[in-house]
C-alpha cells in the first residue's frame, strides 16, 4: 500500500475568493477519502478535522509554484509518502505538475504526483475570481499572459525566477 500526501496550491487571495474555497473542499474532501494529511498555502482553508502542514511564507507575499513544490517534496520526504495528489485551480494545474515533478526529480526521490479529477467537475473559466487581491488570477486574459511566459522560457531561467 502506498503512504499518500495531498498537496494544495491555492489560485489568488484570500481564502474567501471562490478558487480557494473550493480547493480546499477538494483537498479536504480527499484527505478524509484517504485518511492522510495535507500540505497547502494560507490562502486555502483545511476543515478543523484534518492535519494540515502550511508552506513558510507571508501572508499577501505568494512563493512561486515552484518553491513551493520543492517544500511540499520536502513534507513528503519526511512523513515518507510514495505519492502525491495534488488540488489545484484547473488552469495552474498544468505547471503545479511540472514544478513538482520537477521538485520530486531534483530530490531523486521516487514520488509519484497525480491530479485529483474532481479539479475537472469545474469549467476553466469559472477559477477565476474578479475578487481576489492578485491581479493574475482575476481574469483569463491576464492568466494567458502570464502563463505563455512560464511556459515557453527555458526551464533553467524558470528556475531562477522561483527561487
Amino acid at each position: 500500500m502506498k503512504n499518500v500526501g495531498i498537496i494544495a496550491f491555492s489560485f489568488g487571495a484570500p481564502e474567501t475568493i471562490l478558487s480557494n474555497r473550493r480547493i480546499a473542499q477538494i483537498a479536504s474532501q480527499k484527505a478524509r477519502e484517504l485518511k492522510t494529511l495535507v500540505y497547502t498555502q494560507l490562502d486555502v482553508r483545511i476543515e478543523k478535522d484534518i492535519v494540515v502542514d502550511y508552506t513558510n511564507e507571508e501572508m499577501g507575499s505568494p512563493p512561486p509554484t515552484l518553491r513551493i513544490a520543492r517544500g511540499a517534496v520536502q513534507w513528503a520526504k519526511r512523513y515518507g509518502f510514495t505519492e502525491l495528489w495534488v488540488v489545484a485551480a484547473k488552469p495552474h494545474l498544468w505547471r503545479v505538475l511540472r514544478d513538482l515533478r520537477q521538485a520530486v526529480r531534483e530530490a531523486g526521490e521516487k514520488i509519484e504526483v497525480c491530479a485529483c479529477k474532481e479539479i475537472e467537475q469545474y469549467p476553466e473559466d469559472s477559477w477565476f475570481c474578479p475578487d481576489s487581491t492578485q491581479d493574475r488570477v482575476r481574469s483569463r486574459e491576464v492568466w494567458n499572459n502570464r502563463e505563455k511566459i512560464l511556459k515557453f522560457i527555458p526551464f533553467f531561467i524558470y528556475k531562477r525566477i522561483g527561487q
